[in-house]
């Protein structure tokens, strides 16, 4: 009977532990160290995307119109995300690559790229953006990096009735 009730409390107490509420909280104003947490940013899940049946990588779809999009659906066995158009919808896809190529004068290959505010992980030549949806290029030269002289910060922004309406904001100081 001793082992019983001593067994049910550790593993009461056990799995209090594991699954109970913290008692500390992990951040506090009054902390004077940070912490510091080690992110592999590849680790973000990138789905494929399967388009008028092409794949692309999932970076691009950011860059599609939302009332040009017909449906979304997930195909498990492909692993990829299904989205259906409109018929009257044909994005002009263009790779990263190519539209730094056409509407940029950046000659550098070290360019970081971002579609609003995500960061792209996949290869520039391979991630496809509808071009006619592009509102805005932002090109920032990033100086703080050691030795490269020639990095480039380029954030797409989308044609979105948010991004209009934010863009036209008039801002007064």
């Amino acid at each position: 009977m001793k082992k019983t009730l001593l067994f049910f409390l550790l593993s009461v107490f056990g799995l209090s532990l594991t699954y109970g509420q913290q008692l500390k909280p992990l951040y506090s104003k009054t902390d004077t160290l940070p912490r510091v947490v080690y992110k592999d940013l590849n680790e973000r899940p990138s789905p494929k995307l399967e388009m008028q049946g092409k794949n692309y990588l999932g970076d691009g779809m950011l860059s599609l119109k939302s009332e040009g999009v017909k449906s979304v659906d997930i195909n498990k066995e492909r692993g990829a995300v299904v989205i259906e158009l409109t018929p009257e919808y044909k994005p002009v896809l263009m790779s990263l690559s190519d539209i730094i190529k056409k509407y940029t004068n950046v000659k550098s290959e070290h360019v970081i790229f971002r579609i609003e505010d995500n960061l792209v992980q996949n290869n520039p030549n391979e991630v496809l953006v509808d071009a006619s949806n592009i509102m805005l290029i932002s090109v920032s030269p990033v100086k703080f990096i050691g030795d490269l002289e020639d990095l480039y910060m380029v954030t797409l922004v989308p044609r979105t009735d948010k991004n209009v309406e934010k863009l036209n904001q008039i801002r007064i100081r």
